[in-house]
């Protein structure tokens, strides 16, 4: 909280110790009290990693042929080779099947003139699997798309979020949202696991993303609120690994469990407990105040102060007086909140460059992906790519939804694929806390741009070229997001931080639905078009990134003017 009124800004000593004057530094920025709220935010953003990515076990890529009549006894190597023509086993059967003689069939039997029909019903293979959403709604053959559109159905419940939620979490706080949007979570997972219909589950599925993201997103929020300045940057990072683990978490409950019911509530369980222990969340300081609810606010800055062992007498008077000064000089009240400050004078330049970014960077992520030199290299370490959460995006989803479909263990697979993430965020995290947060950024989205159009000009012998290429690519991207996400919490204020971060996401997967169609211009001009668009793009962003303020060990802002007067 920034706590130098006009007159305090005149004076140059007490300029130089800004930092130290941050509310939740006098009572502690990095306490027992933040520790305690983190590892409950951590469990949120496990959760909303664990509903998104679910989809990976609940139809999974396993076999399937059509099904059996009911009222013969034949095993299902007899069926496949006397009704299934040997091309399409999974979707077509032989029309005409002489059900009387059946187990006295040859294997060999000529079918070669016999009428081939879709299949109306199915069997799957239960080796992996028990039960799966697959099965229960046969989304096989001409009804498989059903299973992309459930996923995008998803990524629409993100964008409701970003837009509803943001806006709400900024007008009426931060701890009422984490409630709504928890509630709406559980009631929409009990209902997805007891649908009874495709459609039922897909309803279900959106409103699940409403809440999940809902939930991390405003706490993400929170925490920078409540953590001092110099930790924000380990302990936004370290929320983000959350998404990792919670790969990770799902894969080993669907190794044991294999089965999509009990999944679903296994998965649930993290949203269940954080309804029932709503009160461990408090109301943010920031917030607070620049609503003019001071008395509350102190409330919330006592009992952190007290479980940090970091309240005294002092500290109280110390905080009331500033908090006082703040509220005569109309700092923090009567601020509306209203989500048209972002594009106010000051603001609007850096609120459309930071949108633009998030458009743009999922450009490079599409890019990256359909290069026609991948190899299996880069399906393995496609998984370094941070879609999330929120957020998402499409290189991630892309590999991360089809693990199942490259070779090897498909739980290995997918858990690779959550964990390579976070080494990655190590690295950026040591990278951002010496070196800000602007310089990185640009450079990052520079690096990214260029790696993605060097695969397309440098020989490809010695052939460890391109893999080269596209891991740094995919380090790029994932730096590039994991600063991103930080960056824009820190740069909007308070009033309207979460409704900036959520549109800022929103435009991000607003990307992720137009940067596909970049393959079809390349088809429609030339293979280096695409690649020249995103290395325009790619300077462009780089460049813009560079007129935003360095935020790195700042005070986070509470109202417009603090935000305008950042690095001034």
């Amino acid at each position: 909280m920034t706590l130098l009124n006009d007159a305090e800004k005149n004076s140059q000593t007490e300029h130089t110790n800004e930092k130290a004057d941050d509310l939740m530094d006098l009572v502690g920025g990095n306490g027992s009290w933040q520790k305690w709220i983190f590892l409950v935010i951590l469990l949120c953003t496990v959760s909303d990693a664990n509903q998104n990515m679910s989809m990976s076990f609940y139809a999974p890529n396993i076999d399937h042929w059509c099904a059996r009549p009911s009222d013969i006894n034949i095993s299902v190597e007899q069926w496949k080779a006397v009704a299934l023509p040997p091309d399409d086993q999974h979707c077509s059967k032989y029309k005409f099947i002489n059900i009387t003689n059946i187990h006295e069939v040859s294997l060999y039997l000529n079918t070669s003139d016999n009428p081939v029909i879709t299949c109306d019903s199915w069997e799957y293979d239960d080796s992996v699997f028990t039960s799966t959403v697959l099965g229960k709604f046969n989304l096989v053959c001409n009804r498989e798309w059903l299973i992309s559109m459930s996923k995008s159905i998803f990524i629409a419940g993100y964008i409701a979020a970003n837009t509803i939620f943001g806006y709400l979490s900024d007008k009426i706080g931060r701890r009422p949202v984490i409630i709504l949007s928890d509630a709406i979570a559980v009631t929409a997972a009990l209902g997805c696991a007891f649908s009874t219909s495709y459609i039922m589950f897909a309803v279900c599925r959106f409103f699940i993303a409403v809440g999940v993201l809902g939930v991390d997103n405003t706490v993400f929020v929170l925490m920078l609120e409540i953590i001092g300045p110099k930790h924000r940057s380990a302990y936004g990072m370290a929320a983000q690994s959350g998404w990792g683990i919670g790969c990770a978490v799902l894969t080993i409950l669907a190794w044991y469990l294999r089965d999509w019911f009990w999944i679903h509530l296994a998965i649930t369980l993290p949203s269940i407990f954080l309804l029932f222990s709503w009160w461990l969340f408090p109301e943010s300081p920031r917030w607070l105040l620049t609503h003019g609810k001071t008395d509350e606010a102190l409330k919330v800055l006592s009992k952190a102060g007290k479980r940090n062992g970091m309240y005294s007498n002092a500290i109280e008077t110390k905080i009331k007086e500033i908090v006082s000064k703040s509220n005569k000089d109309q700092v923090f009240v009567n601020s509306s909140g209203n989500i048209l400050q972002l594009f106010k004078p000051g603001l609007w330049k850096r609120t459309l460059i930071l949108f633009f970014v998030c458009c743009f960077h999922q450009c490079e992520n599409y890019r990256l992906f359909s290069l026609e030199q991948q190899s299996d290299l880069l399906l393995l370490s496609s998984g370094v790519v941070e879609g999330t959460r929120s957020v998402s995006g499409f290189i991630y989803y892309g590999i991360s939804y089809n693990t199942n479909d490259l070779a090897g263990d498909p739980f290995l697979n997918f858990a690779l694929c959550g964990l390579i993430e976070i080494p990655a965020q190590v690295l950026t995290l040591f990278t951002i806390q010496s070196k800000g947060r602007r310089n990185p950024l640009a450079f990052s989205l520079a690096g990214a741009g260029v790696a993605c159009f060097l695969v397309y000009v440098v020989p490809k012998d010695p052939s460890w070229i391109v893999p080269v290429l596209i891991l740094t690519g995919k380090f790029c991207v994932t730096a590039s997001y994991c600063i991103l996400y930080i960056f824009t919490a820190e740069i909007f204020p308070t009033t309207v931080r979460n409704a900036g971060l959520g549109l800022a996401s929103a435009s991000g997967q607003i990307g992720s639905i137009v940067s596909p169609f970049t393959r079809e211009l390349g088809r429609a001009t030339h293979p280096l078009v695409p690649l020249i668009v995103c290395g325009v793009l790619a300077a462009t962003g780089s460049a813009l990134v560079l007129l935003l303020p360095e935020t790195n060990n700042c005070i986070v802002p509470d109202t417009p003017q603090e935000a305008k007067d950042i690095n001034r």
